[in-house]
């Protein structure tokens, strides 16, 4: 009993090591290259274009040409009909369940991104104003007839990403994990902090704009060439917690 128990245990850890191994048979970037990682939630705090539109491209890892659809399968805070879903062609309004694009799919050459130019995501809808809009995509490979291909051996033939859009006040009251309190004095940003942390900026494309000690108190930071632009806060303490925060600069 216990020679067949522990050869379970081995096959278990086996199978778990192989299933492991699995490659991406293709992954997601952004329009700089960027991998959007395997199950990213992708959050946006406007509506308004070009803030609120998220560039994606498919990128084909293997030797072989393959074929790539998308379904939405989640959303919640939205019937999707303000979503702008561009993939290969573009869709104003999405359904739960349906494959884009619609009786036809994406080729991928080996090593390439898809041809079609301004792929992306763009959610319209603002919602209750209380929760997010909340759309959950899967990207998978079809064959030639557009049917999914459900297994090949070594590959992980899906991928999925996120986008959340939710309402976010700028104000006095904006405190974050009880330490930084944020406000606008006329084209700067005041930052109000408890101790000392160590602040990189960066825009949406990954771009540092500014890194500085915060000291205790309040911290002016120039930012008025990013007005009506989203940045994103990159906070470390000094024991290391490391948290961030997005805000659209307005």
């Amino acid at each position: 009993m216990k020679k067949t128990l522990a050869l379970l245990v081995i096959l278990l850890i086996h199978s778990n090591f192989l299933y492991s191994q699995n490659e991406p048979a293709f992954i997601l970037e952004d329009e700089n290259g960027t991998v959007i990682q395997n199950n990213q939630l992708l959050e946006v705090i406007t509506t308004e274009y070009p803030n609120a539109s998220f560039n994606f491209y498919v990128r084909n890892l293997t030797s072989e040409n393959i074929n790539i659809r998308a379904e939405i399968i989640e959303m919640t805070g939205t019937d999707g009909s303000m979503m702008e879903f561009c993939f290969g062609e573009c869709y104003y309004g999405v359904t739960i369940n349906t494959a884009y694009p619609l009786g036809s799919f994406i080729s991928v050459e080996s090593g390439q991104v898809q041809n079609s130019v301004g792929d992306h995501f763009f959610n319209q809808d603002i919602g209750d104003g209380e929760n997010p809009v909340f759309y959950s995509f899967r990207f998978f490979m079809v064959d030639n007839e557009g049917n999914e291909v459900i297994s090949v051996p070594e590959l992980d033939t899906e991928y999925f990403v996120s986008y959340q859009y939710q309402a976010q006040s700028f104000g006095m009251s904006d405190l974050i994990f009880d330490k930084i309190k944020l406000f606008k004095s006329e084209r700067n940003l005041v930052i109000n902090s408890e101790e000392n942390i160590y602040l990189i900026i960066n825009d949406m494309s990954g771009k540092k704009i500014i890194d500085v000690n915060l000291k205790n108190g309040d911290n002016l930071i120039d930012l008025s060439s990013y007005e009506n632009d989203i940045v994103i806060l990159n906070f470390e303490t000094e024991d290391n917690q490391k948290f961030y925060k997005k805000i659209l600069f307005n």
